[in-house]
């Protein structure tokens, strides 16, 4: 072939090769750009208004593309700045170990070309590294190749354009349009950014924005609307949608909380990382958002009013037992006399304090009753099954009735998902942003009590034994298993608290006294706890459950550092929170006062009694200085041990020789 011809034929050759490649590169490119994420901020029409806007979960309800549920703003007291820099850094910890506690004011400052950037950024990082654990603000833009983009409407606050600025503090481009143009225009930035934060009008014009974004969507956009984070003084569950997670709109859930109809506001970031293709950077805690269960738009305004309810009825609830425990000892004494009820209504006053984990599901299966009926069933359950359960079995066997009931009801929720717990008045509160299902610290110190109590009313009588001791670390392995598996409670702090009460407890019945080998095994019984939690979680949730994502992922001695710094730093201000430095002190003082006077238990009705009421003890000790809510731990504990003391001291006459042994 001719030396031209051959040249002609490779000149050819190379133009096809050429166009070739530039078609995947279009192609890759056009596919690339069309991967995207628009984050929509929708600001209430009053300042005034309620936390929670109604109006915005209806409209959001509306569109028919979008799946549908709450977002919990944030952990802790709540501001509105905080809640959308802890997206930006896709993780959260309570705003009060923050120093300072308050979000510096930020401004935004447009630059040459488009861009922009915040003043006071700065002041936003180092706030973020006294915190007790890794804070990245900007994580999230700061992830995306580009950077972010922002739109609003009109002028708007600075703090709105927190979420699409990187960790120096950028927005790679920002622009102002009106009403009309957009939806176009944030449409226009999404096919040049990953991510484009949009905080459209408020009212009518927000809902037509919305509705223009959504029907202009391209297969590849993900678009999140919410509610933006409101000026104001509450914790607030805010509405949000989302369009592009599945095929069908339906419910919204994730991993962080586990529960229908409620995602996390550092889930947000996972999510768009997670659509993008994104590694999801490891101190982002968050977790993806999925399209789960049915759309229930009804369902989440009253989800939302009953876990707004929850925290200011909790003492009161409890005040509720103890004014109904003193009408029925003012009214039995009036009727019959002191000297003839004061015993029984001692016994049923304590037994009435065991039953408190059980009665309180009640108004949670009731859905959201007012206060005064909330009040009355718990105070008035609790009371008649103390009755009841002190009427059919003799002292000191009653305990075993309360404790097998509350430990069973409660293990079948939270085997079905932890509804009813959830929604009780000692539940975990997801409205707190700390924990949103399985066992919160309220209960976990009391579950643990109550495990002794009816441990003890079952071995009353018993003598120390090697087998009183394994059936006392038996049923707290299987209590451990209950509260602490990521499948169920979901408490690895509870694993701790059992394990060290139980083995308190066990050793106590060991006939003998105390060796250097016993005081071995009860300092390594938290260890064992979490260990054997560790195989657990392997087991039933292949390395994937709460406890191997918070415990076992970490890597390095850091990363624990940063865990019990954290918990140890939220424990000491719970200590000086209003008035718990008294109530913690009358909490000890009482503890003390028992073991002091421990002749007024005598004759015990076996070894078993004091060696419960010891671990149950040494449980609340233990949990206040493991777990992040502090004397909350030991105040729960007290309370129970003292309706089970109370139940102890209403004995009517001394047993018999065979239980003194």
């Amino acid at each position: 072939m001719p030396p031209v011809i051959d040249r002609l034929a490779a000149a050819l050759l190379a133009a096809i090769a050429s166009f070739a490649l530039m078609a995947a590169l279009t192609s890759e490119a056009a596919a690339s750009q069309s991967d995207s994420a628009i984050l929509v901020l929708i600001p209430q029409k009053r300042v005034a208004a309620p936390a929670y806007d109604e109006k915005i979960a209806r409209d959001l309800s509306r569109i028919n593309d979008l799946s549908i549920g709450l977002v919990s703003a944030t952990q802790g007291s709540y501001v509105a700045a905080q809640a959308l820099l802890d997206i930006s850094q896709g993780t959260r910890v309570s705003r009060s170990t923050y120093d300072p506690k308050d979000v510096p004011p930020v401004r935004l400052l447009p630059t040459s070309g488009g861009s922009a950037r915040i003043r006071g950024w700065q002041a936003i990082l180092d706030r973020a590294d006294t915190a007790p654990q890794t804070i990245e603000p900007g994580l999230l833009a700061g992830s995306i190749p580009g950077g972010a983009g922002y739109v609003a409407s009109g002028i708007k606050p600075g703090d709105m354009a927190i979420p699409a600025t990187d960790r120096k503090g950028n927005i790679a481009s920002v622009r102002s349009t009106g009403s009309l143009d957009l939806a176009n225009t944030a449409l226009a930035q999404a096919e040049k950014h990953g991510l484009v934060v949009v905080s459209v009008s408020a009212g009518r014009n927000g809902l037509r924005e919305l509705r223009q974004l959504t029907r202009g969507r391209q297969p590849g956009q993900l678009v999140i609307a919410m509610q933006a984070p409101p000026e104001a003084a509450i914790i607030p569950l805010l509405p949000i949608g989302v369009a592009g997670l599945a095929d069908q709109p339906s419910g919204l859930t994730s991993d962080s909380t586990n529960l229908p109809n409620l995602v996390a506001g550092i889930d947000i970031g996972p999510t768009v990382l997670d659509h993008l293709g994104l590694e999801t950077p490891d101190d982002m805690l968050g977790r993806p958002m999925r399209a789960n269960g049915e759309r229930q738009p009804e369902e989440l305004t009253p989800f939302r009013d009953r876990l707004d309810e929850l925290g200011p009825r909790r003492i009161p609830a409890l005040a509720a037992v103890a004014a109904g425990w003193l009408i029925i000892l003012l009214v039995a004494g009036a009727i019959r006399g002191a000297a003839e009820t004061r015993m029984r209504v001692r016994r049923i006053g304590g037994l009435a304090i065991l039953w408190i984990p059980s009665v309180i599901l009640i108004p949670a299966a009731l859905g959201n009753p007012s206060r005064e009926v909330e009040y009355l069933v718990i105070a008035g359950s609790a009371l008649g099954l103390g009755w009841l359960s002190d009427r059919f079995l003799p002292w000191p066997k009653a305990p075993l009735i309360p404790a097998i009931v509350g430990l069973s009801v409660i293990t079948i929720d939270l085997a079905l998902g932890s509804h009813l717990i959830t929604r009780s008045v000692l539940g975990p509160n997801p409205g707190y942003g700390s924990r949103f299902y399985g066992i919160g610290n309220e209960l976990k110190s009391g579950l643990m009590v109550l495990l002794l109590a009816g441990l003890a009313a079952g071995l009353t009588g018993r003598p120390k034994s090697r087998r009183s001791a394994l059936t006392v670390l038996g049923f707290g392995l299987l209590l451990c298993v209950i509260l602490g598996s990521g499948q169920l409670g979901a408490g690895v702090g509870a694993a701790i608290i059992v394990a060290t009460a139980t083995a308190v407890t066990a050793i106590m019945m060991l006939p003998g006294g105390l060796t250097r080998k016993r005081i071995a095994i009860l300092l390594v019984s938290p260890v064992f706890g979490l260990a054997f939690l560790a195989v657990l979680d392997a087991l039933t949730a292949g390395g994937q459950g709460h406890y191997s994502n918070s415990v076992l992922s970490l890597d390095s001695f850091d990363s624990f550092w940063e865990i019990v710094r954290r918990r140890s730093t939220l424990a000491w201000q719970q200590l000086w929170r209003d008035s718990m430095p008294v109530i913690t002190l009358i909490c000890l003082l009482a503890a003390a006062y028992a073991i002091r006077n421990r002749r007024m238990f005598h004759p015990w009705a076996g070894p078993i009694w004091p060696a419960a009421l010891i671990g149950g003890l040494v449980g609340g000790l233990i949990g206040s200085v493991s777990e992040d809510s502090g004397p909350m731990l030991i105040v729960v504990a007290t309370i129970t041990l003292a309706g089970l003391c109370s139940y102890l001291l209403g004995r009517d006459r001394a047993p018999d020789n065979s239980e003194n042994r």
